[in-house]
């Protein structure tokens, strides 16, 4: 077996993941700070925020589309664009 003494970085080969699109923002309190998770799928991201806060692992969850920082989900401030509009 032959191991690699350097990682190639950069070989002109494209991205193996796609970019990422949506942010999740988990705030979980003063004492917990907050956590943010980035996916390229808007319905991955809209599955991971409901299923922070069914677990009740957070006070409140927001999901940002990066573009242009549009909140696209935030139960408490009520907002829950269609899915058309993500």
């Amino acid at each position: 077996m032959t191991m690699l003494s350097e990682r190639r970085v950069g070989d002109g080969l494209p991205p193996v993941w796609p970019p990422d699109r949506y942010e999740v923002v988990c705030e979980r309190g003063e004492s917990f700070g907050s956590t943010r998770d980035r996916y390229h799928y808007a319905k991955y991201a809209m599955e991971s925020a409901r299923a922070l806060e069914k677990a009740g692992l957070a006070r409140r969850v927001l999901v940002i589309r990066m573009a242009d920082e549009k909140v696209i989900y935030d139960r408490l401030e009520g907002i829950e664009l269609p899915p058309e509009e993500w």
